[in-house]
């Protein structure tokens, strides 16, 4: 209803009742995290956590929180934690996928990328992952078609498009690489003109 300072001030209340109550330190923690104040969320969850051990949407939240803080691998710990829980919670195999490749571990994300596909196919963007990893091991022809499936569900994805076109490039296929930069152009202006 909008009313977050009042929601918040009725959580602190709990608190200082109940210090360990899991859910009210769950609640406050997500306050905190949109209010961007990621270190309080991040103590939140945990305590929430501490509290209930298997609260495999605390885990979750937590590695969000990580995540944003830039710890990718506290963030990993966090979404693979949450797949001890719950090994088929789709959005942290993406997640931690993404952590793990932030954290330059290419082939351990290569393998969270694919299961989040398995589970959740419309994730495009572990298509473009999948062909930045397949790209920096010199796989181009995956490369190739990892970055094609994360621009099916529109006219192009900016960023597969560009490394598309660079792959074009790479391969002596000018007309190819400039018609994919033309796709890329007209897409980021029709994003940028949605905006």
């Amino acid at each position: 209803e909008g009313r977050s300072e009042e929601a918040r001030y009725e959580l602190q209340r709990l608190l200082q009742a109940e210090p360990n109550h899991v859910l009210a330190n769950h609640l406050l923690g997500t306050f905190y995290f949109h209010q961007g104040t990621l270190e309080l969320a991040i103590q939140h969850y945990e305590t929430a956590l501490q509290a209930a051990p298997s609260f495999v949407l605390g885990h979750y939240d937590l590695g969000v929180a990580w995540y944003h803080r830039g710890n990718m691998l506290e963030a990993a710990r966090a979404f693979l934690r949450c797949l001890e829980i719950d090994p088929d919670y789709k959005a942290a195999h993406y997640r931690l996928a993404i952590s793990l490749f932030h954290s330059g571990l290419l082939e351990e994300a290569r393998e969270h990328f694919e299961e989040s596909l398995v589970l959740t196919p419309e994730y495009l963007m572990a298509h473009y992952h999948l062909g930045v990893i397949y790209e920096r091991q010199g796989d181009m022809e995956k490369a190739v078609r990892e970055f094609e499936r994360s621009c099916e569900e529109s006219i192009g994805e900016v960023s597969s498009l560009y490394h598309l076109a660079m792959i074009r490039r790479a391969q002596n296929d000018e007309t190819g690489a400039n018609e994919l930069l033309r796709r890329a152009r007209e897409f980021g202006q029709a994003q940028k003109a949605a905006s």
